[in-house]
């Protein structure tokens, strides 16, 4: 294995559980032209620190995965961790829910790979292309695990980017089974949804938002409600199904549009959509807040669950004066309640909520802060930098 060495304070870093090492903390001089996929650390004392994926071309280039002591890593061990996985999740069946989040990444002992369930396809997305050698027993033993019938490969935009012309590895490759259609139907919560889980974002579907939905469904009975960043309709499938009285989605994609359509007619094929209730507006979702303002239309609820305003570091600035403006548009369009959301972990959740207080007072509103909410129970987080997910009910209670 290559050997690499790390500074002291990184070592106890990675001793309370950080599981990262990148490039430019590294400091030995590393030998050329290797090809392994694993590396070790050694701590200060030359004592075994940790062994973890070795991703020499990138950025983030070592990924712990087993921590005090050397492992054999083979089948018995990732079996082991997915069992534990699997543990976390075992009452979402009782749900009606047979889409969620196996494996987490690092959170679950699997660090640079997600494993989302859909029925009974799989999908494995990696962050890391170290993963590759070992990507045909992993594909196999998830398989056996959950008696799927499909397995299909994702990559993150860095791998894509990073494939040789002649990879046997492409984004949306199904690694077992037969491909009859990307389109996959499943459960949540009792109601039913499409994904795409070849083409679609993430793995086809925003699972991290289970929980949020459901609580949207609870306040939706009777209430106007503006979906903005809508996406494939989760929010809004769920408002129909708590009873709102009316319902307008807001996106730029006009796929994305079309699939929301879909599966409020999977959902409730009593209804017709479009109707005088239902009203999809395609377009930039702060030009349309804008105009709603001019044209005095308001919403008793204004969902906010916009794309990641920042990744990486250097956007973090303008990141927060997008919630906040975001916020501010909203909160104008909003008589009752406003729920915010943030999907980037380079923004914190104490910095996105004073964003988007900013945002609501700068609208001339006051307002009661109902609930905070995070990371769905299959989504878990062992590190700060695991936090991505942070969200926030706002009761408004006075015009300016």
């Amino acid at each position: 294995m290559i050997k690499i060495k790390i500074s002291k304070m990184l070592q106890r870093k990675i001793l309370k559980g950080y599981p990262w090492v990148f490039s430019y903390q590294i400091k030995n001089q590393l030998p050329e032209g290797k090809s392994e996929n694993m590396a070790v650390i050694y701590d200060h004392n030359n004592r075994f620190l940790a062994m973890g994926l070795w991703d020499p071309n990138a950025n983030l280039c070592f990924r712990v995965l087993s921590l005090g002591k050397p492992r054999d890593i083979n089948s018995q061990f990732f079996l082991k961790r997915l069992k534990s996985a699997n543990l976390i999740r075992e009452s979402l069946q009782n749900e009606l829910t047979t889409g969620y989040r196996v494996i987490n990444g690092e959170n679950d002992g699997f660090p640079g790979l997600v494993l989302d369930r859909y029925e009974d396809t799989l999908v494995i997305k990696l962050y890391a292309s170290s993963w590759f050698p070992l990507l045909a027993e992993l594909s196999e033993l998830f398989r056996k695990e959950f008696s799927s019938k499909q397995v299909v490969l994702r990559l993150a935009q860095n791998i894509i980017k990073s494939l040789e012309p002649n990879s046997v590895y492409q984004d949306g490759l199904i690694l077992f089974g037969k491909e009859k259609s990307s389109w996959i139907e499943f459960k949540e919560n009792g109601l039913r949804f499409l994904a795409d889980v070849v083409k679609g974002q993430k793995t086809g579907f925003f699972l991290d938002q289970r929980n949020n939905r459901l609580k949207i469904r609870e306040m939706a009975k009777k209430r106007s409600i503006l979906n903005v960043f809508s996406y494939s309709g989760g929010f809004s499938v769920y408002a129909v199904a708590g009873g709102c009285r009316s319902l307008v989605e807001v996106d730029s994609n006009s796929f994305a549009l079309e699939t929301s359509l879909r599966n409020l007619k999977l959902n409730f094929p009593d209804k017709s959509f479009p109707a005088s209730n239902f009203k999809q507006e395609k377009g930039d979702a702060f030009q349309i807040l804008a105009k709603m303002k001019r044209e005095k239309r308001y919403f008793d609820l204004v969902v906010l669950d916009p794309p990641a305003f920042a990744r990486n570091k250097k956007q973090k600035k303008q990141a927060l004066k997008a919630y906040f403006r975001l916020a501010k548009a909203g909160a104008e369009v909003a008589s009752e309640i406003l729920y915010a959301a943030s999907c980037t972990r380079y923004v914190q959740a104490n910095e996105f909520y004073d964003a988007v207080c900013l945002g609501i007072r700068s609208a001339g509103k006051k307002y009661e802060r109902i609930v905070e909410t995070g990371h769905a129970r299959d989504h878990p987080a062992k590190f700060p930098e695991a936090f991505y997910l942070k969200s926030a009910y706002f009761n408004l209670v006075q015009h300016k």
